[in-house]
């Protein structure tokens, strides 16, 4: 029984060392990517998935291809497909903090939790706070990994996109939720 648990740890720790070396070689976007995203997604989206990482870029698009292989065609599930971790867009969450959080998720998740947490109102927001958020710079990549679907729902609307969309990118974390099928291709990926 121990060495199948060590042999799925090991197997995890593997997992993570390809998917870090696939952030860091995505390759770019083709023609046929480009083709996606001005069928799918209309002005607005397209500008949000461009503030994306290259590698997020290319997972979102992995999600995409893997919910059309199950046979989905909503065209609102597959935009938000293409736009569901465009919270972390924008240089909000660099890929050298991504391995931990995902640590953190794993092995501290509590820790995570008080990282991640919001300001409590009245926090000065002195030259070591960041005015949109109110969190402190060091805990702003915390906040943004954690808070990321609700970010970028927020900027989805604001790209006015359907309501739907909005709310299959808000809750794409959910396993029960409006966008299950979203969560289960994201979290298998």
């Amino acid at each position: 029984m121990r060495s199948g648990r060590a042999g799925g740890w090991l197997a995890k720790a593997c997992y993570r060392a390809w998917q870090m070396w696939r952030a860091l070689t995505p390759r770019p976007l083709d023609a046929a990517d480009r083709a996606i995203l001005t069928t799918m997604l209309p002005p607005g989206g397209r500008a949000l998935f461009a503030a994306m990482s290259r590698h997020d870029q290319r997972h979102s698009l992995s999600v995409y291809h893997a919910l059309r292989a199950h046979g989905h065609t909503d065209p609102e599930l597959l935009a938000a497909a293409l736009l569901h971790d465009s919270g972390k867009g924008g240089g909000r969450v660099r890929l050298w903090m991504r391995p931990t959080v995902v640590l953190l998720r794993a092995g501290a998740p509590r820790l995570l939790t008080w990282l991640a947490r919001p300001s409590t109102a009245g926090t000065s927001t002195d030259m070591g706070t960041d005015t949109d958020t109110g969190v402190p710079h060091w805990r702003r990549p915390f906040y943004y990994a954690w808070h990321h679907a609700e970010i970028g729902a927020t900027l989805a609307a604001r790209a006015g996109l359907s309501a739907r969309i909005v709310l299959l990118i808000r809750t794409h974390h959910d396993a029960r939720g409006p966008a299950a099928e979203l969560h289960a291709v994201d979290d298998a990926l």
